[in-house]
């Protein structure tokens, strides 16, 4: 079976337009993970609109983990195409998060005034789940464990068929949170990883619950991970500024690097 994980977006905070983004794209975070058979998604931001193209004829299911609610991770849901098929299902799951479950943190953006279009009217067939340490998606398993970010923070390690893809949107690589991290993800295949910042930036913003991209590429060298890609690059920085981003990060891993809109990784 394939083995492999697509990067629908890679943005962070919000979604940004014009040439100077191209190259690494403009929709904050949605990755697609194929494995097992299975149909994963990690995070409904606006790159999540590009997954009906990545969808094979006969596919009617997909489970969505949702590391956390803020809005950048859950703009793209309600104006994705695949929601509006009543013949599609989607199981989300979710921890709970300032007291709300996870159907209820959903609902929280999509519906009026914020959103016309409430959870109980989309078409498809949606349903909601608490989030567990270890769940089982068919011949997937899906650990998670707390990162460090405001209201809290989900970080996945997913894996089957001898592989597995660690996940870690929107996390601070404090101090204290840097060894746990390292552990959960020891040996991965493959470690997606927020580094927002430089390390300049992250001094003056330690408390906003992101990390700078050369903490990330550090992290995934001490967890001994196959390949490292860079999450949730800042709104406003351009290609030509995360192209000499990936070249201080390759000096740290050399198998690390920027990730990009669109970019297929096989696993």
């Amino acid at each position: 079976m394939e083995k492999k994980v697509v990067v629908m977006g890679a943005r962070g905070s919000v979604p940004v337009s014009g040439k100077q983004y191209e190259k690494y794209g403009c929709a904050t975070t949605s990755v697609l993970v194929r494995l097992c058979g299975q149909v994963i998604i990690i995070d409904a931001g606006s790159g999540i609109l590009s997954l009906p193209g990545l969808m094979r004829g006969g596919e009617k299911k997909a489970a969505l983990l949702l590391s956390h609610p803020h809005a950048d991770h859950l703009i793209g849901l309600g104006m994705c195409p695949k929601l509006m098929e009543a013949d599609f299902r989607l199981d989300i799951y979710g921890a709970q998060r300032s007291g709300r479950s996870v159907r209820r943190q959903v609902a929280a953006l999509l519906s009026p005034p914020l959103w016309p279009v409430g959870t109980d009217a989309l078409p498809a067939d949606v349903r909601y789940h608490t989030l567990k340490e270890r769940l089982c998606l068919g011949a997937v398993t899906v650990e998670s464990t707390e990162g460090v970010h405001s209201g809290g923070v989900s970080v996945f390690r997913i894996s089957g068929e001898g592989v597995s893809v660690v996940y870690a949107g929107d996390t601070n690589l404090t101090e204290e949170q840097y060894a746990r991290l390292a552990d959960f993800a020891a040996g991965c295949d493959l470690m997606l990883c927020d580094g927002q910042y430089t390390d300049e930036e992250w001094k003056k913003r330690s408390t906003f619950g992101h990390s700078g991209y050369l903490a990330a590429a550090r992290l995934g060298r001490d967890a001994g991970a196959k390949r490292v890609r860079i999450v949730h690059h800042d709104p406003f920085r351009t290609d030509a500024e995360l192209d000499a981003a990936a070249e201080e990060v390759k000096r740290i891993y050399s198998r690390a690097d920027m990730a990009r809109e669109g970019e297929e990784i096989l696993l």
